[in-house]
């Protein structure tokens, strides 16, 4: 007889240990609160670039006093800074034929030799009302009919009409009958009649507008409708049931809004039965541990899911039902992979203590920050205690001694790093602090440090926060410090002095910016590389690279034939000889 097959054993069902939601800080807000606390959380954020842009056009959205601008306005606005302008001025001294051999050819050339990069970036948005701008030009020239080119315009099958700040849809784009793709990004669109759009137009984009309720426009929207872009606008979790008046539509994207309920807003989704590609990144939604295995799961037609093509191996086989704090909260995680070629410190003097360690600060994650900016103002989040009566400022001369006597430089170390070690200073005692300074475990000096991983971790049930902190730039500060232990007295001689504490003296080695890019479902972190060869501050985003997986010797590296010493393939790499550091940021994912 043949062997029994042994049964597979289950899976022991691990048990998730949770923090309670309704306890944390970052939810909380006192009765007592002094009113516009969530400004002043916000003031004093290092936004990032595409950030600030978004926030300065949510602004203008909200202050209520737009200037009405129409469809047909707008675009004859926007005629007028093209190449077209002249070339449909029925007043015109030149011919056609002139504007063709004389003026557009100079107008070419001082736009691709002599503009800056700004002027490049203007001339693009005012010239790309549709595709081949200059092959339409070249029709009318050719039958030397300015007419020609009015009515050759108005059969283009892509429209765009973006950062014109238009307010309102009229009949004038109806005379555009053979339109398939429009883009009116970057306005003030609202409320607006979507009657007004051509029934052939199956591309509709709308990012970057000042929606705020689907249902004023999705009833009339054309039935061959199969992309909606609706990113960057006002949406939230009360206003997007009316999508279900678009049952056409394959693709759809909902990105950058705030949109924070993920159960709600896939129970209208799996309702749309021809929805192939979804984009929900950057809402609050998007940032919770369960995010992309219950949407995968939730929506079992989905090929794609915030650009990222969805695999066989990314979808759960197993039945799988989230917990619902899943669905609320996450873990934010900061994980310093390694640090190389850091300037080597002398050896200690006796009862001295030195390490390295990586600091940053998180302000939308930290609840000391918060809970005082509930009732205070920004100005006071540092403050000064005053001196006693009886007591002077320290004035020690030990620091400038020890740097001078004792601070040996590894001779491979540069002169920049020389002068940094010269710079040491006493941490003050006297600084009150109403904010975290997250901090890494504290090591010795190593040629290649490694650090606990992660190096900071911070349970998040606020998902807006969460969201907003992988808009903004995080500095790290890369610290050098020295901790003197100070003599006691006898005790026979007790005072004051007896009492101090151990005196810290502290060097900042780097400043380092990462600007943070909102998460991939399809990755752990994103990872940023910084050496001090670059020549700024700015840390360099990895891409798709895993700096994790890089591996480091001190021994001469042999490099195999066909591939380079950097390749990620190799087994060991060279240490680098500038100061260099890898970093990572991410948040805990449920994993397939």
């Amino acid at each position: 007889m043949p062997p029994k097959h042994k049964e597979m054993a289950k899976k022991a069902i691990l048990q998730v240990n949770r923090p309670a939601i309704s306890d944390s800080t970052l939810l909380y807000v006192p009765s007592n609160a002094i009113e516009g606390y969530q400004e002043r959380i916000e003031t004093g954020i290092d936004w990032t670039l595409v950030e600030l842009a978004a926030r300065h056009h949510r602004q203008l959205c909200l202050r209520g006093n737009i200037t009405k601008v129409t469809f047909t306005e707008a675009l004859q606005n926007k005629i007028n800074k093209s190449i077209l302008k002249e070339f449909l001025n029925e007043q015109s001294n030149l011919s056609l034929e002139e504007q063709w051999e004389l003026l557009l050819p100079i107008t070419l050339w001082d736009n691709e030799k002599f503009a800056n990069e700004e002027s490049k970036i203007y001339f693009r948005s005012y010239n790309n009302i549709t595709d081949d701008i200059v092959k339409l030009i070249k029709r009318a020239v050719q039958l030397g009919d300015r007419k020609v080119l009015r009515q050759e315009l108005k059969l283009v099958p892509v429209l765009r009409l973006n950062d014109a700040q238009l307010t309102e849809l009229d009949s004038g784009l109806l005379e555009f009958q053979k339109l398939v793709t429009l883009n009116l990004c970057g306005n003030f669109l609202d409320d607006f009649d979507s009657s007004c759009i051509p029934r052939g137009v199956k591309i509709l984009e709308l990012q970057a507008n000042c929606i705020r309720n689907i249902k004023t426009f999705s009833e009339y929207l054309p039935s061959n409708l199969s992309y909606l872009g609706l990113a960057r606008n006002l949406l939230n979790d009360d206003n997007i049931e009316s999508l279900l008046s678009i049952p056409n539509i394959t693709v759809l994207d909902l990105s950058d809004n705030d949109i924070y309920n993920l159960e709600e807003i896939l129970n209208i989704l799996v309702r749309l039965p021809n929805l192939s590609a979804l984009f929900l990144a950057g809402n609050p939604c998007s940032v919770c541990s369960g995010y992309a295995r219950t949407t995968l799961t939730r929506l079992p037609r989905l090929k794609w899911l915030d650009s990222r093509e969805i695999l066989l191996t990314n979808r759960p086989i197993d039945p799988f039902e989230p917990h619902p704090d899943d669905l609320r909260s996450t873990y934010f995680n900061f994980t310093i992979f390694r640090i190389m070629s850091a300037p080597q410190p002398p050896k200690p003097e006796k009862g001295a203590i030195t390490t390295f360690h990586v600091e940053l600060e998180l302000p939308l994650l930290d609840t000391t920050r918060r809970n005082f900016l509930m009732f205070r103002q920004n100005e006071s989040l540092i403050e000064r205690l005053p001196l006693p009566e009886d007591e002077e400022w320290p004035v020690s001369n030990t620091t400038s001694k020890v740097i001078d006597s004792k601070i040996a430089i590894d001779p491979e170390a540069s002169a920049h790093d020389s002068d940094i070690h010269k710079c040491l200073t006493t941490k003050n005692s006297r600084e009150i602090y109403h904010f975290t300074t997250f901090e890494s475990n504290r090591i010795q000096w190593n040629k290649v440090m490694n650090f606990q991983e992660p190096a900071v971790r911070i349970f998040c049930p606020d998902l807006f926060a969460l969201r907003n902190t992988f808009r903004t730039v995080v500095t790290i500060r890369l610290i050098y410090s020295m901790t003197m232990t100070s003599k006691q007295n006898k005790p026979e001689k007790k005072s004051a002095h007896s009492l101090k504490q151990a005196v810290e003296q502290r060097v900042t080695l780097a400043t380092i910016k990462c600007s943070l890019r909102r998460p991939d479902w399809s990755q752990n972190s994103q990872h940023f590389h910084w050496d001090n060869s670059l020549g700024t501050n700015e840390a360099i985003h990895w891409g798709e690279g895993d700096l994790s997986v890089l591996q480091y010797s001190q021994a001469p590296v042999k490099i195999t034939k066909g591939k380079t010493e950097t390749d990620v393939g190799s087994l060991k790499q060279q240490i680098p000889e500038n100061l260099t550091c890898h970093f990572g940021f991410g948040i805990d994912t449920l994993r397939i």
